[in-house]
């Protein structure tokens, strides 16, 4: 009890701060987003333990003021890290407490209005038990809030809630691994075929896999070999006080390098194809065949990715997956539009599909899998010229 009140003290006088672990794009190295971490920095016991108290807060009814605090740092946060990386994102943890207030999307959208931030600055992270608990308000709240731009991750995803038909009713971002596994896939095959599973999955719906519990140079090989997308954990970088992160986004490159990560083909001419698919085969197969005939090729495996291709280096076509994790083809569409670049865009996907998806994004046409490498060649010919000589 009287922590409870120590506890309701603290956060009516904004004593508590967040910290923030970085959550990292696997195969170009890019920093995505921040989990917003809780602290509660106690005058004499230090720092209390986050799931204490937080069981606390859920027990007394302080959940929506914590809420509303650690919103409030994100925001204040954010801003000037933005300035730096346009595309960072704050995630922030989402209770069962919250979820079960039928205004809790209207409320969420008010506050963020009045703080003047945008809902494409936030993820909101959802325990998968909760959408076992009350499928009905988690969907409509989820529905809203990704119309208007927030994403939303199913949190600690295998821990032994969930249940795929709410998958197929409920549509998410992302998918988190829960730790238990990942920490262990690279000593028991049984934990790996169940991260292995849980990507396959991610990637068939057409959401972001991401890994939680990094904490060796050897789980983040092993995640990276099995096609995982994105990853958090010590290895990667620990929760760091606000103070901190701006130093963290500007090392950020250097740290990427030095993890291995974001090794990108280098492209000196604008005169090329970006290929973007998040299936490794298709885009080796599709980077080979336009190789060999003599274009300059960069890949890309995801819409974020394929975006800071396209900023970075402004080629003369895309050749765009649509099905894809963390930005899917159609946000990248709109996020190019958003961002005033135009430039040639061609649609791989199923069959039929292909020319609907065209249609339908307005983009200037399409080839259908599975390729024939004639129809490669000759749709990609007619909007780059061949600058290298045929092998």
């Amino acid at each position: 009890m009287k922590l409870r009140d120590e506890l309701r003290g603290a956060i009516a006088r904004g004593e508590l701060v967040a910290h923030y672990q970085p959550i990292v794009d696997l195969r170009s190295g890019t920093l995505t987003r921040l989990e917003a971490l809780a602290r509660w920095p106690h005058p004499d016991l230090g720092w209390v333990d986050p799931t204490e108290f937080v069981r606390i807060a859920e027990r007394n009814g302080l959940v929506a003021p914590l809420r509303r605090l650690m919103r409030e740092r994100a925001i204040a946060d954010l801003a000037p890290w933005r300035r730096r990386v346009p595309w960072l994102r704050v995630a922030l943890n989402v209770s069962a407490i919250s979820l079960q207030r039928p205004n809790f999307a209207d409320e969420l959208l008010k506050g963020l209005d009045q703080q003047g931030a945008a809902p494409d600055w936030f993820s909101l992270e959802i325990t998968e038990s909760f959408l076992v608990r009350d499928p009905e308000t988690t969907t409509a709240h989820v529905r809203r809030l990704r119309a208007l731009g927030v994403r939303v991750d199913i949190d600690d995803f295998g821990s032994g809630y969930s249940s795929l038909k709410h998958l197929r009713l409920i549509r998410v971002d992302s998918l988190k691994i829960d730790r238990q596994f990942v920490v262990a896939a690279r000593e028991e095959p049984a934990s790996e075929t169940i991260v292995r599973a849980i990507i396959h999955l991610c990637h068939d719906l057409g959401i972001e896999a991401v890994a939680e519990g990094v904490e060796t140079k050897e789980t983040l090989e092993t995640l990276r070999a099995l096609g995982c997308d994105s990853a958090q954990g010590f290895y990667l970088g620990a929760p760091l006080p606000a103070a901190e992160v701006d130093d963290l986004l500007a090392r950020w490159p250097m740290r990427a390098t030095a993890l291995g990560l974001g090794v990108r083909e280098h492209i000196e001419s604008g005169d090329h194809i970006l290929v973007v698919d998040d299936e490794p085969a298709i885009l080796e197969l599709v980077s080979d065949v336009l190789r060999e005939s003599g274009y300059r090729v960069e890949t890309a495996s995801n819409g974020l990715e394929a975006l800071g291709a396209v900023q970075a280096r402004r080629p003369a076509l895309v050749m765009l997956d649509v099905r894809m994790p963390v930005l899917d083809g159609a946000e990248f569409v709109r996020e190019l539009r958003q961002r005033r670049i135009e430039v040639p865009i061609l649609i791989m996907s199923a069959g039929p599909t292909a020319d609907r998806w065209a249609t339908t994004l307005g983009v200037q046409g399409s080839v259908a899998k599975p390729f024939r490498i004639a129809d490669l060649v000759a749709a990609a010919s007619r909007f780059v010229p061949i600058t290298a000589p045929v092998h």
